[in-house]
């Protein structure tokens, strides 16, 4: 009897992560994040770690390739539980269950460094419309949200009104390059990182030089970006600053109107030099 040689999965590259070839009857899809430290985008000014963005694409385009952004809204869950460092391989799985759901695991130097979900929403947004707010155009200050290159900003400048922030999502901003549902969800997470962190500073009065680190999010949004003359936009209602470590920004779509099309839940830790030098060295 012949014995047929074992053949090494064929790799599929990606803008954000290298997807391995699998056979979809094994319920499990993965492959490994791409950590270019000379890429412009995630490695936007220099970090220390993997920044949580970059792994959170690399789900999303995993999940694209292996079709599981197909509905068009979904639910996407994610935790970071450690740093995840620069110079060893970074694996991110997707586990398909019966009902749908994936489950999202990613693992470094055999420790899982992240976990979560990804599922078809279980309801239709109500859109829930409202005046169009007066959004304005142009890039926020790079400094407010942590980003050097002006290409790299995913929101506008704030506006107040009726005691909630609101920012207009930059299209042509933060995330390029991935297919398009993964595009249009983590390009509406970037800005929400970024929106957060401008609010962290103006409303939780947190000081320039605050480190902020990401420790995750749960998200219900569209999978596409909307045509024709409409923008997207996130707002905020204003909190007192002990309650701003846990972020809640409604997604709106808007024209003549704003509407509400999802929602999105972002924490995040705020310390200064000293107390991230104590975190990275523990």
């Amino acid at each position: 009897m012949q014995l047929l040689a074992r053949t090494a999965p064929r790799v599929v590259p990606g803008r954000a992560i290298d997807i391995l070839d699998v056979a979809p009857a094994r319920g499990m899809s993965r492959g490994f994040a791409r950590v270019d430290l000379d890429d412009p985008v995630f490695f936007d000014h220099p970090l220390d770690h993997v920044p949580g963005m970059l792994l959170a694409a690399a789900v999303l385009e995993l999940a694209e390739r292996c079709s599981m952004l197909e509905p068009d809204n979904i639910t996407f869950r994610l935790t970071f539980t450690k740093f995840c460092e620069l110079g060893a391989a970074v694996e991110v799985t997707a586990a398909r269950e019966a009902d749908g759901t994936s489950r999202i695991n990613v693992v470094q130097s055999g420790r899982s460094i992240a976990a979560g979900l990804l599922a078809r929403s279980d309801t239709e947004p109500l859109k829930e419309s409202a005046p169009a707010p007066a959004l304005r155009r142009g890039p926020i200050s790079g400094e407010l949200v942590h980003r050097a290159d002006l290409c790299n900003i995913a929101v506008g400048p704030l506006t107040v009104e009726g005691g909630r922030v609101w920012t207009r999502v930059r299209e042509q901003g933060a995330v390029g390059g991935l297919p398009p549902r993964a595009g249009a969800v983590a390009s509406i997470l970037e800005a929400a990182r970024q929106f957060g962190t401008a609010i962290l500073h103006r409303w939780g009065e947190h000081p320039l030089g605050t480190k902020m680190i990401f420790v995750g999010l749960t998200a219900e949004v569209p999978t596409a970006v909307p045509l024709g003359h409409v923008a997207r936009a996130l707002s905020w209602q204003v909190t007192p600053p002990e309650q701003t470590s846990k972020l809640r920004f409604d997604v709106h779509v808007v024209g003549d109107r704003a509407s509400k099309v999802g929602s999105i839940l972002m924490a995040s830790r705020c310390v200064d030099g000293d107390e991230y030098a104590q975190l990275r060295a523990g």
